[in-house]
């Protein structure tokens, strides 16, 4: 799972956490412990860094903070959803300050 940004405060640090060889029933069980995504980067680079490409375009074209599915497979990043992170007000707040900042979303649209 990873977030587009920080889901506590709207930085723009992506967020989330995987698990290797594993299926989704086994990071919601709670079996195993995931690791932050910031470490996929070591330990599988390119689809770390195609995901955060990702990542970022989908939140310019929903223009808004996302929460997604994904899994890799023979080194290859599929994504299996996204939708609208949910998020605590600081983060909500961050968010549409630094989307207005960059043009993003006009004032408007982050109220």
């Amino acid at each position: 799972m990873a977030f587009s940004r920080d889901e506590v405060t709207g930085a723009p640090e992506p967020s989330g956490d995987f698990l290797l060889n594993a299926q989704g029933e086994d990071v919601v069980s709670g079996v195993r412990n995931t690791q932050p995504l910031a470490e996929l980067a070591s330990v599988m680079p390119e689809a770390h860094d195609e995901l955060l490409d990702i990542l970022g375009a989908l939140e310019r074209h929903y223009g808004d903070m996302q929460d997604t599915e994904f899994t890799i497979e023979e080194g290859r990043l599929y994504l299996l959803q996204t939708r609208s992170a949910k998020r605590p007000a600081q983060a909500a707040v961050r968010f549409a300050v630094d989307a207005v900042e960059s043009g993003l979303l006009d004032k408007a649209q982050a109220i």
